[in-house]
């Protein structure tokens, strides 16, 4: 069974985060001898945008939206590193060249967009499809970590939590709820299994987030 990959974006609820004065830049957060900025930030939601088709590219996030785009970034960080530990490879860049040329072929004003994008930003097409190939090349080692973290839910298993919550079921038969049952006690165990799996990776990573409430 796949789950979805939203699942695997956690970090941005394994904290309560707190509103925050606007930040122009600076550093985000460290994820060991790596420095994540603000800029950094940014440059990953727009790129983001813009290769998800959004109309309003630059527009600039603060408070929440910023904690959430730097809890993603450094789960990114966390997630290459150990990628890289294990050896593991998902696909070349041409994955990624393809998606930003299909975006910037809708037309001039596509095109256009993306040649502001790199100038505000300062980079290279070559780092931007770097950036973004390593965003893909993350959320194919998640999918797989999902998937080996999705649990096998017995029976027996489900049918004790339902003897254990009848008066959550209104009457309900055992028979008639053991499919949800069972989808529910694998999200829950899973969902703690990827919470677990985070918090070792920022351990071993040496993750320090400056924009923590």
């Amino acid at each position: 069974m796949k789950l979805s990959l939203s699942i695997t974006l956690l970090a941005f609820s394994l904290t309560a985060w707190c509103a925050s004065p606007i930040i122009l830049n600076g550093t985000a957060a460290t994820v060991g001898n790596r420095l994540v900025t603000i800029q950094d930030a940014r440059f990953y939601r727009a790129l983001q945008r813009f290769r998800e088709g959004e109309s309003d590219v630059f527009r600039a996030e603060e408070g929440e939206e910023l904690r959430r785009t730097v809890q993603k970034l450094v789960l990114d960080e966390m997630v290459f590193a150990e990628m890289k530990s294990f050896q593991f490879e998902a696909g070349n860049r041409a994955e990624a060249e393809k998606n930003l040329r299909a975006e910037r072929s809708k037309g001039k004003s596509r095109e256009g967009v993306w040649k502001e994008f790199l100038l505000r930003f300062g980079k290279t097409e070559a780092v931007a499809v770097d950036r973004l190939h390593k965003t893909l090349q993350v959320d194919k080692f998640l999918q797989k970590k999902v998937e080996t973290l999705t649990p096998i839910v017995t029976e027996a298993e489900a049918e004790r939590y339902f003897q254990q919550n009848q008066s959550r079921f209104y009457g309900n038969t055992f028979d008639h709820l053991k499919p949800s049952i069972i989808l529910r006690l694998k999200k829950e165990r899973m969902q703690k299994g990827l919470e677990e799996w985070v918090k070792f990776l920022e351990d071993k990573y040496g993750v320090n987030n400056l924009l923590e409430g």
